[in-house]
């Protein structure tokens, strides 16, 4: 408990800060936890995809890689060295605001700095996802999780550990199309997405593939639902075995895009060590 109540308490701190004159004593915490990431007795976990023209992407209506780079200045010609870039706002590791599927939803510029800052829970369905490509997360695969660990934090976000991530960055493994060009990876039950709006009550919903509904979907009702409810999704995290199943902490930072229904997201974890990972 003592790494959630250090994380919880440099949440808070961090999110104040700005905003009001702190204490020397808070100030203390923070700087305290600085010192603890230091010395290694928190640990860093980076969950973010490498983005490049190797990454999978949403194959709809493309044949080749989305990701576009070209030298905008090289050391030989203008002494510094820059790219121009083009990419989908759902790219890589990235982030869906609820415009995404909400015409009345946040964009990305619009939601809460706070709710980017989080407790994380991890739930872990890699031995069904083993057996079953299609495998979609169940209430009880919650209540599971809630049996062994206790309530989920108000305000957290449930990241789905399925192992699907260790098939990155083939798009063909990854993205498992079929020969009718249906895709084939795990996702979220509707029935689980209600439990966690109802019992839960997280800000945002994350998982190691490439949508929080599972691949065949083509009504994509988990977003509908989840996004329409004011959450943000983060799709095609990554090292999601790096992370205990509670006790840590995202930081999640996606590009301010004015109007944009998502972003390619930096999403860095805080573990206590000495936390187990399974």
């Amino acid at each position: 408990m003592r790494g959630r109540h250090l994380l919880s308490l440099f949440c808070f701190l961090v999110l104040i800060s700005f905003a009001t004159r702190v204490p020397a004593q808070q100030l203390d915490a923070v700087a305290g936890l600085l010192q603890a990431v230091q010395r290694g007795q928190v640990r860093l976990v980076d969950l973010t995809h490498p983005l490049d023209d190797q990454s999978p992407y949403w194959p709809e209506g493309r044949t080749g890689s989305p990701f576009r780079a070209s030298v905008a200045a090289s050391f030989e010609k203008d002494g510094y060295f820059a790219r121009d870039l083009g990419l989908p706002e759902h790219f890589g590791t990235h982030m869906d605001a609820p415009a995404h599927f909400d015409p009345k939803g946040q964009t990305v510029e619009q939601l809460r700095m706070e709710n980017f800052l989080v407790p994380a829970v991890v739930v872990d369905v890699r031995a069904a996802a083993g057996l079953n490509p299609d495998y979609r997360v169940t209430a009880a695969d919650l209540e599971h999780w809630v049996k062994a660990h206790g309530s989920m934090p108000r305000g957290c976000v449930v990241l789905i550990r399925t192992g699907w991530a260790s098939r990155w960055p083939s798009q063909k493994d990854y993205m498992n199309q079929d020969s009718q060009g249906v895709l084939h990876f795990p996702g979220l039950s509707l029935e689980a997405a209600r439990y966690l709006l109802e019992h839960a009550h997280p800000v945002a919903i994350g998982i190691d593939t490439a949508s929080i509904d599972y691949g065949p979907s083509r009504d994509f009702e988990v977003h509908h639902l989840t996004l329409g409810a004011g959450l943000y999704h983060l799709e095609n995290l990554a090292d999601l075995d790096l992370l205990p199943a509670a006790g840590a902490g995202i930081i999640a930072l996606p590009l301010k895009l004015r109007g944009g229904s998502g972003s390619p997201t930096r999403v860095v974890a805080l573990v206590p060590e000495g936390r187990p990972t399974k």
